[in-house]
């Protein structure tokens, strides 16, 4: 079996070097690189990952929790904040280990994965998982906003509150005023900082802000996000003449899309939609394309990888790094004052 330091003595370099090539722990000269890795191929050397970790006293591995529900298929989002973490990772000689934890499961039971730090996404309001890790002294990173009562712990987010005060807006500046809001989970803290922002847009158009015009996902509910945003939009439709909805995601979006067909409903002529995230794919199949909001996730991947490893690093990170949102204008909404003249 061919072994690192066959690698090293055939490319003329010392084994730490070939190491490094491999787990980029120490930067390596571009030159030196790419006759190692060229050797390494010629001797087909498959590096030893359980060795390395053995000498250097760690997994080389991060855990990346993504809490679901049973039959969910990942979305967009949650697809490309997965390769973001994973880009990060491998740039830093890491691996990232899955765990799409069930909504469904007692959430108690602490996963020990043999990892060496955890990103955790979509946290809630009273996160047992934070607690949990907090206590194991494991280090960790959200993708979104803790509790109130947990702001010492670093994450990576959006400024949630500022993009749905600026979409909140632009719909009412429109001459928008009965505004659907179709909302991420009641527990979710995203849904909380959205609803804030969504409220500071009317405050600051000095308009009353309808709790009734709020509506909440509920998971054990809908079987999947675009019935949340049928069924929701069904039945909210008869109980008020709404002129705009905002969609907690793009799947909602659709849902909402087919309620309106099946309704005779026509966007934007009747009602303007707008989706809070942007599958640009998606958004330009739809008719009308969709005006939605692109939350950068790959970069939130990246950012929220780069924060955990610096952490392992023993390196000083800030408390919270913030992607901001940007709102992509298409077709989905209409000008409710040039309709009025």
């Amino acid at each position: 079996m061919v072994t690192i330091g066959d690698v090293a003595k055939q490319a003329g370099v010392s084994k730490s070097t070939v190491s490094n090539v491999f787990s980029k722990k120490r930067p390596i000269s571009e030159d030196v690189t790419k006759r190692v890795i060229r050797v390494a191929k010629e001797l087909n050397y498959v590096p030893n990952h359980m060795a390395r970790s053995l000498a250097i006293k760690k997994t080389m591995i991060i855990g990346l929790k993504m809490p679901t529900v049973k039959d969910y298929e990942l979305s967009s989002f949650e697809t490309k904040v997965i390769n973001g973490v994973v880009k990060k990772s491998s740039e830093n000689g890491y691996r990232v280990l899955l765990d799409r934890i069930y909504e469904g499961d007692d959430q108690t039971n602490f996963s020990r994965d043999p990892v060496d730090g955890v990103i955790l996404l979509n946290p809630r309001e009273d996160d047992a998982r934070i607690v949990q890790y907090r206590d194991s002294s494991m280090p960790f990173v959200l993708i979104g906003r803790p509790d109130r009562t947990d702001m010492d712990i670093k994450c990576v987010d959006n400024n949630n509150i500022e993009m749905a005060k600026e979409v909140g807006e632009y719909l009412i500046g429109n001459g928008h005023r009965e505004i659907l809001f179709l909302n991420a989970s009641y527990h979710m803290t995203v849904a909380e900082d959205r609803k804030a922002g969504l409220m500071q847009a009317y405050d600051n158009y000095n308009m009353p802000f309808d709790e009734g015009n709020v509506v909440y996902y509920g998971q054990s509910t809908f079987s999947n996000a675009s019935e949340y945003g049928y069924v929701s939009f069904l039945e909210k439709i008869k109980e008020k003449k709404y002129t705009a909805v905002i969609a907690d995601s793009d799947r909602v979006a659709l849902g909402v899309m087919r309620a309106a067909r099946e309704m005779e409903v026509d966007i934007p002529g009747d009602v303007s939609l707008i989706a809070l995230s942007n599958n640009e794919t998606l958004a330009l199949e739809t008719t009308p394309n969709l005006t939605s909001v692109e939350l950068f996730p790959e970069k939130l991947g990246e950012e929220a990888a780069e924060v955990l490893i610096n952490m392992l690093n023993k390196q000083l990170v800030p408390r919270i790094r913030t992607i901001p949102a940007k709102l992509v204008i298409r077709d989905s909404c209409q000008d409710m004052k040039h309709q009025e003249a």
